[in-house]
């Protein structure tokens, strides 16, 4: 009785006869798998006891194929987001080196910009100007007189804040147009406004300020020589800015500097009051402008940034990055309309919203487009 237990309990392990044949059409699942009976005996294993175990199958396989591969191109077994070392967890060298490019490039013409500004203020004033400039921008801007000496702080500051406010109201209202006429393809009129902006701020506010120069520093300089001079300045700076055909970039980006200068020694004539809270109201207007969805400057760059937008120079400054540093290009293939096209070349990051634009020899300046038309 022992024994046809033993036997029964050996038949209950093991398959039927006909399906452990791998021929067998039941069996496609279960492996053939041969058996070293001289082994088994050695480390004591009996073959007609032990059942067979099954053999990986081919998904196991391929399962463990690709966790390797993971390993092997993510630097770890874990995934992204978890913090396995893959590349959402990690900065490139290349990228690290890009961001430092970029940052060096953008702080240059902003430190330049501080200092000139600063230096302009200082040495190309006197108390005689001042106070008659003084006088000349409160007419001209201020909505509210202010009379600090016979009004309360409080009076006082609530008159500032209204004239910054009106003054903010209306170069944010000024930008809203220029991206109105941008979006439209209005290039005509608005290459014409901005062509007359720049030439009137650096001919004639330029002059201003080179005549209290030449006035303080006693610059023996007659009329006529004081007159073409600036009118070369300014033609130069407007050919530089706009048409750029056979100038270099850095002449261009020059003058967009000592444009911001000028404009920066024309507003420290308002008074303190309004000039401290006008350069808050400016500082919150340019953050409104640029990070928030519905600011104009966000929306300009959205549609400078299309591949079919129409070149615009002097809107925004153009930086330039030093020789060698390029943005890492992110599976450019997947990204839409990766590759480049018309004039320019680009590399899109379909996951930032960034991008590089490469300038080509062929690319045509907007005054071509005009004299053409």
């Amino acid at each position: 009785n022992h024994e046809e237990r033993t036997r029964d309990e050996r038949n209950a392990n093991e398959p039927p006869p006909d399906l452990r044949r791998p021929d067998h059409p039941r069996a496609p699942d279960v492996p053939h798998t041969t058996m070293n009976v001289e082994d088994d005996e050695e480390f004591g294993v009996d073959p007609e006891t032990t059942p067979l175990s099954p053999a990986p199958s081919s998904s196991n396989i391929d399962a463990d194929r690709g966790m390797e591969r993971r390993r092997a191109d993510g630097g770890g077994g874990g995934s992204e987001d978890e913090g396995g070392g893959g590349p959402a967890s990690e900065m490139s060298l290349e990228e690290l080196m890009y961001s430092a490019a970029s940052y060096h490039a953008i702080a240059k013409p902003v430190t330049a910009t501080m200092i000139l500004s600063a230096l302009a203020v200082i040495h190309i004033n006197t108390e005689e100007t001042m106070a008659a400039y003084s006088y000349q921008m409160a007419r001209a801007y201020e909505v509210f007189s202010l009379d600090p000496g016979n009004e309360s702080r409080g009076a006082t500051l609530g008159k500032s804040l209204s004239n910054a406010l009106v003054m903010v109201t209306v170069i944010g209202a000024m930008t809203f147009v220029i991206v109105l006429l941008y979006k439209y393809r209005c290039m005509k009129c608005l290459i014409g406004y901005m062509i007359f902006s720049s030439g009137s701020l650096l001919g004639l506010l330029g002059g201003v300020v080179a005549q209290v120069a030449v006035d303080k520093y006693r610059i023996p300089v007659d009329w006529l020589t004081f007159a073409l001079g600036l009118w070369n300045f300014a033609a130069v700076g407007v050919l530089a800015i706009f048409y750029q055909r056979g100038i270099p970039p850095r002449v261009g980006q020059g003058y967009l500097v000592l444009t911001s200068a000028i404009l920066a020694w024309q507003f420290s004539h308002f008074d303190e009051w309004t000039a401290w809270t006008l350069l808050v109201m400016l500082a919150l207007y340019d953050l409104c402008a640029v990070l928030t969805p519905c600011g104009p400057l966000k929306a300009l760059v959205n549609l400078m940034s299309r591949e079919d937008a129409p070149e615009m120079p002097g809107l925004l400054y153009e930086a330039e990055l030093p020789a060698g540093a390029r943005r890492p290009a992110r599976r450019a293939s997947s990204a839409p309309g990766g590759g480049g096209g018309g004039d320019y070349g680009y590399d899109f990051d379909a996951d930032g919203g960034d991008f590089v634009i490469e300038d080509s020899d062929e690319m045509r300046s907007p005054l071509e487009g005009i004299a053409e038309g």
